[in-house]
């Protein structure tokens, strides 16, 4: 047979003589064995040649619809859509194919996003084949997309009374995926952990570390996130999750370390260097902390929070001037009520007078119901010249916060003799 020595020439990589046998197997071999050349020339990628078989098998047999559907399948990947849908919409109803050209139009819908198009093709060909998983399945995967998560849920579990896996697909992994979009994240830590043996590529485990987060199964969370990072350590995104989950149980040595960990593959992470300054900080690694926020800033300028947290760092070193110099460039617009705070302590120990009483002022109209923020003013304004009235009015704003704190209260009571 012609087609045989066709696709021996190929798996040997002798590709001289292919037009010449390819033409000698369709004037000679039977109708079944050029169905299966086409077939291993298309797993074969020479999806040339088997355009050219499928064709000569339509030609000879117009009726046998079922290779206009294997003929379009190979135009839609050679990027000719018109040509494989006029193929596929020239398929009656009455035809053994319809049911596989529906399939067909359904996945090439769905790759261009026309969902509900696609979602129309899969409820015909429902219709026709009621029992057919592969279908109902293909249902759920669209409504999944679609947003329709309670629709894809059902279908889900409907097909888990009968199997656990389709294709490459767990259906518990689709299952739990689904249950976290509607926001159930108990009812989805529940499924994860009775099927944690079937979590075995690391997307899987990732998004499951990170359901068991949300659902505040912390423990469990962390080893999802440990198996992705021992798996694959240039996984990215399980360091930020893994520094949280950490947070969460206030040990901020391992927050610290994940964080570090995860800057050594991705130094662009601005979120880490946020949490592994705050765990350095509550630390006492003050020295760390302002390490990590320096090298954020130089990755992220424009970080805000990650500028702040600088500035909170320096306060707590005693680096007055350093926190100034830090927001030398900002105009007044861009800078908060807390940075005008920070900026207000800095003059203040450096005896700065006259800014450190711009800065507290410009803070107060965020800052007036704030009891730590008055006292501190109160403290500073009691120290200025002719301020009196100031410190009376905020000491009676800070008393009706903190009525208990007895050394304002005779503060107060002395100013107002």
């Amino acid at each position: 047979m012609f087609s045989e020595q066709l696709l021996d020439a190929i798996e040997g990589h002798d590709f001289s003589q292919s037009k010449i046998l390819l033409r000698k197997a369709l004037e000679n071999d039977d109708p079944e064995v050029l169905a299966s050349l086409a077939e291993n020339l298309t797993d074969f990628g020479f999806s040339d040649l088997a355009k050219d078989v499928y064709r000569d098998l339509i030609a000879k047999f117009p009726r046998e619809d079922i290779f206009k559907v294997y003929l379009a399948e190979i135009l839609f990947n050679d990027g000719n859509d018109n040509d494989a849908l006029t193929l596929l919409y020239g398929i009656s109803e009455s035809s053994p194919a319809y049911l596989d050209s529906l399939l067909v139009q359904a996945d090439y819908y769905q790759t261009e996003g026309l969902l509900e198009v696609a979602k129309d093709k899969l409820l015909k060909a429902s219709e026709i084949a009621p029992k057919e998983d592969t279908i109902k399945f293909g249902l759920a995967e669209l409504d999944f997309l679609a947003g329709e998560f309670e629709e894809a849920k059902s279908l889900y579990e409907d097909l888990l009374t009968r199997e656990n896996q389709i294709g490459e697909v767990n259906l518990n992994q689709r299952l739990f995926q689904t249950e976290a979009k509607l926001g159930n994240y108990e009812e989805a830590a529940e499924i994860i952990k009775k099927h944690t043996s079937e979590l075995l590529d690391i997307d899987s485990k990732y998004q499951a570390g990170v359901i068991l987060l949300y659902a505040n199964e912390v423990d469990d969370a962390i080893k999802q996130l440990d198996s992705v990072i021992d798996q694959n350590p240039d996984y990215v995104n399980a360091y930020p999750m893994l520094a949280q989950a950490y947070q969460l149980k206030n040990d901020y040595d391992q927050v610290l370390r994940s964080a570090q960990a995860g800057l050594a593959y991705n130094e662009l992470d601005e979120t880490l260097y946020s949490m592994g300054a705050i765990a350095a900080a509550k630390l006492g690694e003050l020295e760390t902390a302002e390490d990590l926020l320096q090298k954020g800033l130089k990755v992220a300028p424009d970080n805000s929070e990650l500028r702040l947290q600088l500035s909170n760092v320096y306060l707590s070193e005693r680096k007055y001037q350093d926190n100034i110099d830090l927001f030398a460039k900002l105009d007044d617009e861009d800078k908060d009520a807390q940075v005008h705070w920070n900026l207000a302590q800095s003059y203040q120990f450096l005896e700065d007078d006259k800014k450190a009483k711009s800065e507290y002022l410009l803070a107060y109209p965020d800052y007036q119901t704030n009891p730590d923020f008055l006292r501190q003013m109160i403290i500073f304004f009691n120290t200025q010249f002719d301020s009196k009235n100031i410190v009376l009015e905020l000491l009676r704003k800070y008393l009706e916060l903190k009525p208990e704190d007895y050394e304002m209260q005779d503060l107060y009571n002395d100013l107002a003799k």
